[in-house]
C-alpha cells in the first residue's frame, strides 16, 4: 500500500481515492471510498487503452457482463466508465494480500490452505463463466486472499485488450507463464477451459513458490506452455494429480471446473485456513468503513474524523494514511455501546447524502413514483421482514426519508420487530425520536418510515 503521489488523481468519478494498491499492465488500481462511505478497489485503465475506440467497446461489454457476475469468491464489480476520459473500474474492496505476495513473502501454501483455494477459486470461476465470461488471465496476482476463503479479481477485463491496436501490433493479453497453450498460440477461441489450464498453474505456483513452466524470456515460457512439460515435482502429492490434469495441453483433456469442485466439495475452510503470517498479512489490510456522524457529507469527501472506536480497525493503513481530524471538542466521547447504524444512515447511505450519491452507490437505481427512489436490488430486508423499500429526498436534494411496505401477514410483528432491534422503550411503540431521527410506524397505512428532522422536506 502506498500513498497518493503528486501525479494520482484524488478522486474518479464520485469516488475518493486515499491511496495506491498497485499498478498491472492495463492501469493503476486505488484504494478509494463510494459516495456511501464503502471501501472500493478503483482500476483506472492506462491512457493508451481509452484513446482506442475498440478497447472502450469491448471493455464496455466485458464490463456489463463482469457486473452479473455473483458469488461467494469474487470481488464484485460495482461501477464503471468505459467512455471516460480514462476509463475505469470498480470492485468491492477484499482486504488481504494477493497469492503472489502471500508467496513471495512467506512461501508456498500448505495443504489445508490448498485445498480451500482449489475449492473457493474453482467456485469463484463457476461464478464467472455461468455469466458467459473467460477470465483469461487468472495468475496469482489476480487472487486474493481472504480471511474467509479467495477472491478472483480482474475477470471481464483480459479480453478488451484483444479489441486494441496495441494486440494487433503483437502484444499478448495474458500473462505468459500462466497461459494456456490455445492463448499462447493466438488462437480464436478460447473457452472455460482456458481457465482451467490457468487454475493448475495458479495451484503449481501456490504449492511451490514457482510457475510450472518456468521463468525467462515472454516467448521461452510461452514455447515451454505449447510444447514442453510442466515441472509439477515439487508440487504438493494431494494436488499433483488435479494440477496435472488441468495443465493438459488439449482443452479437451481438461477436467471441468465443476468436477475440480466436486473434488473439494466439503472443503473444511474456517478462519485459521491460512497460516498465521498471511493471516497477520490480512489484518493489516483490513480497513474501517468510515460510517458517518449523522450529518451531511462533506465536500471533501467521507471518513474525515477518526475516534477511538475506528483507530484499532486502521491498523496498518494508519500509518500511510493519518485521518484529518476535527478539534476534539468536536468529536463526540465514544458511547457506551456503537450507535445504531440508523443514526448515520440507512444501507451504507449517509442521511443528507445527494441523489448523485445514492446514484453512485446503487448504480441500478431508479426515480419511482414521482420522487421516490429504489436502490435497484429489488426488496430490502430488515428484522427478518423482506419488503420494498423507498428513499426520499428534500427540496435541497437530500436524503431525508426512508419507507418500507410490508406485506399484510407481517404487519402485526412490524411493529415489535422494527422498534425493538432499533432498541425503542418498548415492542408497542409507533413513534420514537432519538435526536433528530424519528422513526414512525404506520403499519395501518401499510407503510413503516425513518425521517431525518434535520433533512426532512422544508
Amino acid at each position: 500500500m502506498e500513498a497518493l503521489r503528486p501525479s494520482d488523481p484524488d478522486r474518479v468519478g464520485s469516488y475518493r481515492l486515499v491511496g495506491r494498491l498497485g499498478t498491472g499492465g492495463m492501469g493503476e488500481v486505488f484504494l478509494g471510498y463510494s459516495a456511501g462511505g464503502r471501501p472500493v478497489a478503483v482500476k483506472l485503465i492506462r491512457p493508451e487503452y481509452g484513446t482506442d475506440s475498440g478497447f472502450r467497446r469491448s471493455f464496455a461489454r466485458e464490463v456489463e457482463a463482469a457486473r452479473r457476475v455473483g458469488g461467494f469468491f469474487t470481488a464484485q464489480v460495482v461501477d464503471a466508465d468505459p467512455y471516460g476520459d480514462r476509463p475505469w473500474l470498480v470492485s468491492a474492496y477484499v482486504p488481504g494480500p494477493s497469492l503472489h505476495a502471500a508467496v513471495a513473502e512467506h512461501g508456498a501454501l500448505p495443504t489445508k490452505a490448498l485445498r480451500v483455494l482449489t475449492a473457493g477459486l474453482a467456485e469463484g470461476l463457476i461464478a464467472i463463466h455461468n455469466c458467459a465470461l473467460v477470465h483469461r488471465d487468472l495468475k496469482p496476482g489476480n487472487v486474493i486472499l481472504a480471511a474467509d476463503g479467495p477472491r478472483v479479481i480482474d475477470f471481464g477485463i483480459a479480453r478488451a485488450l484483444e479489441a486494441t491496436s496495441q494486440t494487433a501490433t503483437g502484444v499478448i493479453s495474458g500473462t505468459p507463464a500462466f497461459m494456456s497453450p490455445e492463448q499462447a498460440r493466438g488462437d480464436a477461441e478460447i473457452g472455460p477451459a482456458s481457465d482451467v489450464f490457468a487454475l493448475g498453474s495458479v495451484l503449481a505456483f501456490a504449492s511451490t513458490g514457482a510457475a510450472p513452466f518456468g521463468g525467462g524470456h515472454p516467448a521461452a515460457v510461452l514455447y515451454r506452455v505449447v510444447q514442453e512439460a510442466p515441472d509439477l515435482s515439487l508440487v504438493d502429492h494431494e494436488l499433483r494429480g488435479l494440477v496435472a490434469a488441468c495443465l493438459a495441453k488439449a482443452p479437451g483433456d481438461r477436467p471441468s471446473m465443476t468436477e475440480i469442485l466436486e473434488t473439494f466439495t466439503g472443503v473444511d475452510g474456517g478462519e485459521d485456513w491460512l497460516p498465521q503470517p498471511i493471516t497477520t498479512m490480512i489484518g493489516e489490510a483490513e480497513i474501517e468503513d468510515p460510517g458517518f456522524d449523522g450529518a451531511a457529507p462533506s465536500e471533501g469527501g467521507i471518513g474525515d474524523i477518526e475516534t477511538p472506536g475506528t483507530r484499532k480497525q486502521r491498523r496498518g493503513l494508519s500509518r500511510l494514511f493519518p485521518t484529518r481530524r476535527r478539534r476534539a471538542v468536536d468529536v463526540p466521547p465514544p458511547a457506551v455501546s456503537p450507535p445504531h447504524p440508523i443514526e448515520r444512515g440507512w444501507n451504507g447511505l449517509a442521511w443528507g447524502a445527494t441523489v448523485a450519491q445514492f446514484q453512485a452507490r446503487f448504480p441500478g437505481a431508479a426515480q419511482e413514483n414521482g420522487e421516490w427512489w429504489v436502490t435497484g436490488r429489488g426488496p430490502e430486508s430488515f428484522c427478518g421482514i423482506v419488503m420494498p423499500t423507498q428513499y426520499a429526498f428534500n427540496d435541497r436534494g437530500q436524503l431525508c426519508l426512508v419507507a418500507f411496505y410490508p406485506d399484510a401477514k407481517d404487519r402485526d410483528r412490524m411493529p415489535n420487530a422494527f422498534l425493538e432491534t432499533l432498541g425503542a422503550p418498548d415492542g408497542s411503540t409507533t413513534k420514537w425520536t432519538k435526536g433528530k431521527i424519528v422513526v414512525e410506524l404506520k403499519v395501518a397505512s401499510v407503510v413503516a418510515s425513518v425521517t431525518h428532522l434535520g433533512f426532512r422536506p422544508r
